[in-house]
């Protein structure tokens, strides 16, 4: 019977802990996001290759650069990279604007070249790979700009790998400001995944509870905010502490904190014109 196995690479602190999950099937592998750094990359590729079976093909649920750096470093030019269009176009759109804008912080680590996905799929439509189906489902702005997922099935086993809609073990990144949107992404894939393994772009694999869990996490920012900024569109750096008190107050087991604060502006933004 047609089935698959799951490999988790789970990058380091300084990669923010970000998943990598190679899918193997019978005779091949498929990748699903690339991680952050070269050194990520590196051992991610090493894992790859240890498992001796050829990669058939990638897929980049949401165009932040945890998912889509590694690239160059993983998939050959010859195997097909997935994504929507959507993803494609704000990577190739963002990609060199955020190498400016961290390539200082993370020096040699930061990979001087990056690869757009070549294969854009449509929502709903799939690729098969020894009888496992992958299919691309579209999302919508929520946590990124462009945000999807990608539903494994084979027979009856099904798996999602849902990028960044949902956080596990850490604290969310909020700095594209679409809150409002991921709540209501949030609401129809309770649904829509209800009974299917999840597998996060940050923190172990689990179901729809994450997503519960995630929405709570975001009503409770959006009213932390809400209350400190008091309609303003834009936070002191008092008040972005003030902010990240309270969230560690919320989530007190979570890393990456630094995340907190980052997000404050673009939401008191997004509260401010709602």
């Amino acid at each position: 019977m047609t089935d698959f196995r799951i490999h988790t690479y789970r990058a380091s602190e300084a990669g923010i802990f970000v998943n990598s999950y190679l899918l193997e099937t019978s005779e091949r592998v498929v990748l699903i996001d690339a991680g952050l750094l070269i050194s990520d990359a590196e051992a991610l590729a090493a894992r790859l290759a240890a498992l001796h079976k050829p990669l058939a093909a990638a897929f980049v649920t949401h165009p932040h650069p945890d998912h889509f750096n590694g690239l160059p470093y993983v998939v050959p030019e010859d195997v097909p990279v997935y994504a929507t269009a959507a993803v494609a176009k704000v990577i190739a759109e963002t990609a060199d604007a955020k190498r400016a804008q961290w390539g200082p912080t993370y020096g040699a680590e930061w990979p001087d070249r990056y690869r757009v996905p070549d294969r854009l799929l449509a929502s709903g439509a799939h690729v098969d790979v020894d009888g496992v189906r992958l299919t691309v489902h579209e999302v919508g702005p929520a946590e990124s700009d462009a945000d999807s997922y990608v539903l494994a099935t084979a027979g009856r086993r099904r798996a999602a790998f849902i990028g960044d809609l949902a956080f596990g073990g850490v604290h969310s990144y909020l700095c594209d400001g679409h809150t409002g949107a991921w709540l209501a992404a949030l609401d129809r894939l309770t649904e829509e995944l209800a009974g299917v393994p999840l597998y996060p772009g940050h923190g172990p694999a689990g179901d729809v509870g994450m997503l519960h869990e995630q929405r709570r996490y975001l009503l409770m920012y959006r009213e932390v905010v809400r209350r400190i900024a008091g309609g303003a569109d834009r936070l002191g750096e008092e008040q972005k502490q003030e902010v990240a008190a309270a969230m560690a107050r919320y989530s007190p087991d979570a890393d990456l904190g630094w995340l907190v604060p980052l997000g404050a502006d673009p939401v008191a933004a997004e509260l401010a014109t709602a």
